[in-house]
């Protein structure tokens, strides 16, 4: 008899500790779909499968292929599956059909760790990073190119069908089609997905244009009152980039008279220099002598731009009042005709263009990083305190800014399930801390847990906290935004945001390099989704093991 497999691994390898925690999770949903009886061989343990889909991945794998062949020359992996080689097609239906218990298996980690102590949420942090698709993205193409591709595909096969009528006869079919009609790669599926992706990205983009456009004119307007208000009581003007609506010639004289202020003031300081040099007997520093405020070249320049300002309303008003009720239609029908999604005349197929959608994997995005344009999707984590993934949603959105409430409502939603299952009553989120992709005045004001969100780059926040530090509480009549600007400048403040990268970037660095998800093997949301879900679950259930739990602890619960 040759010598049992058991033997050749030691009692703290980590294959046991994967066995005996896989066996702990609920996977009651992947034995729902198990095949029981029936024509042909028995079907594969659900379990036995995700063990090994689990450990390969503890190893940075995820090729079907690759674990059929450690299972014949691993030892690890023939234990695991008994010697008993799944074939790789085997191993690729498992994971294609089980997606959803794929990314409840996040979930069912959690649970388990939480069962044993761990989990402590008192501070959660968040972030997104981005991961590259199974597509290129020079496959992206524009609306326009699509429709060729469909109308191309379509005359193809007309043209073939009309051939073969004619070779054949009207109701005679040859042995074998044609290679140029044999589309096995769904090549016409893909491109109507593409087109619906971008029609649908269309129709969102025009909501968002009206949304905007409403939002512009009411900012465009408060922005008006705003600098009539300074004006009227002598106050500096609003600083900050003016609404896209705001009246030019408004907003040209608020810069001038920004800049003028700006001028006064450093006349100001100079002038109280010299005045504290000579209290104090000193000779007061030398130096050219000031350029007169409407002399300054800033001045100038704004000054040019406010009465270039006054020159075009005059212009436009002029224009406006000649226009006869004819040529206001026809201007109506032209803008109708070339405003484009952005709602930008004469630029139509430069806005059609903006719209691409990819061939390869319709559903993803072409996105920026720091190492340049990547096709893929934008995936938001947040971990808790003890660096266990909570959640994990792969997205479609180009930046965060958008992603911060639906990480609320899943944060709440599995916090909820974790109290239920474990019966814990500490599972509440404390604090939840962003970086600055996250600020706008929609989080700041969302409902949910506490939020610690910055409004600049961590450089920033760092020089600002040790320049202009800020004590106590914010001002009573403090917008959200200047409260939390307060808030980073205190020291409690400033301590607490320093926490976030140390806590959410060392595992988002684990799951693209320790688990090699640094692009994704499969293609659509849903499942890339059940990739980032078991990525995080295998991490979460390594961290048990890290934090020291034992295959003992395991077995006895």
């Amino acid at each position: 008899m040759p010598p049992s497999m058991v033997d050749w691994l030691g009692d703290d390898h980590l294959v046991w500790f994967v066995i005996a925690a896989v066996e702990r999770l609920d996977t009651s949903r992947f034995h729902a779909r198990a095949r029981l009886g029936g024509v042909g061989r028995q079907g594969y343990d659900p379990d036995m499968l995700l063990q090994l889909f689990v450990y390969a991945m503890a190893h940075g794998e995820s090729s079907s292929r690759q674990i059929e062949r450690l299972c014949h020359t691993d030892v690890a992996f023939r234990i695991i599956c008994a010697s008993d080689v799944p074939d790789h097609t085997v191993l690729a239906r498992f994971r294609q059909r089980h997606e959803q218990a794929l990314t409840e298996l996040l979930t069912e980690s959690l649970v388990l760790a939480a069962e044993l102590g761990m989990v402590s949420l008192g501070v959660v942090a968040f972030d997104g990073t981005r991961i590259a698709a199974n597509a290129s993205k020079d496959a992206n193409r524009t609306e326009a190119r699509l429709r060729e591709l469909a109308e191309e595909f379509v005359a193809t096969v007309a043209s073939t069908d009309e051939a073969e009528d004619v070779l054949f006869g009207l109701e005679v079919r040859g042995d074998e089609l044609p290679p140029v009609v044999r589309d096995r790669t769904g090549r016409g599926e893909r491109i109507t997905a593409a087109l619906g992706q971008i029609e649908a990205r269309r129709r969102a983009a025009e909501r968002a244009r009206r949304e905007r456009s409403e939002s512009d004119r009411v900012s465009g307007h408060a922005y008006e009152q705003a600098i009539q208000q300074a004006a009227d009581s002598g106050a500096a003007a609003p600083v900050g980039a003016p609404p896209r609506n705001a009246d030019p010639v408004v907003v040209a004289k608020a810069r001038l008279e920004r800049e003028r202020a700006r001028v006064r003031t450093r006349h100001a300081e100079r002038d109280a220099r010299i005045e504290q040099a000579r209290s104090k007997g000193h000779k007061p520093a030398g130096g050219r002598p000031l350029v007169p405020v409407e002399d300054h070249a800033r001045v100038r320049v704004a000054r040019a731009a406010y009465e270039a300002a006054l020159d075009d309303a005059d212009t436009t008003d002029t224009t406006d009042t000649t226009d006869t009720a004819d040529d206001a239609a026809a201007a109506d029908t032209d803008g109708a005709a070339d405003t484009g999604e952005n709602g930008k005349a004469g630029e139509p197929q430069r806005a059609a263009g903006q719209i691409r959608a990819n061939l390869t994997d319709p559903e993803s995005r072409l996105l920026k990083t720091r190492n340049g344009w990547i096709q893929g999707y934008n995936c938001q984590t947040a971990v808790s305190e003890d660096e266990f993934f909570v959640s994990a949603r792969a997205t479609q959105d180009t930046n965060d800014v958008a992603q911060f409430e639906p990480t609320v409502q899943d944060l709440t939603a599995t916090t909820g399930q974790l109290a239920d299952r474990t019966g814990r009553d500490d599972l509440t989120i404390g604090t939840m801390i962003g970086d600055a992709g996250y600020d706008s005045d929609a989080n700041l004001d969302a409902k949910g847990p506490d939020r610690l969100i910055a409004d600049a780059k961590n450089h920033k926040v760092d020089r600002r906290a040790t320049t202009d530090p800020a004590t106590g509480d914010p001002a009573t009549d403090a917008t959200p935004r200047e409260a939390m600007n307060h808030r980073l400048r205190t020291p409690e403040g400033h301590t607490l945001y320093k926490r976030r990268s140390p806590m959410v970037e060392p595992p988002n660095a684990w799951i693209k390099d320790r688990r090699g998800l640094r692009h994704f093997a499969r293609r659509g949301l849903a499942a890339v989704q059940a990739e980032l879900s078991l990525a995080c679950a295998v991490t979460n259930l390594l961290k048990l093991r890290t934090k020291g739990i034992t295959t003992t602890q395991l077995h006895t619960g």
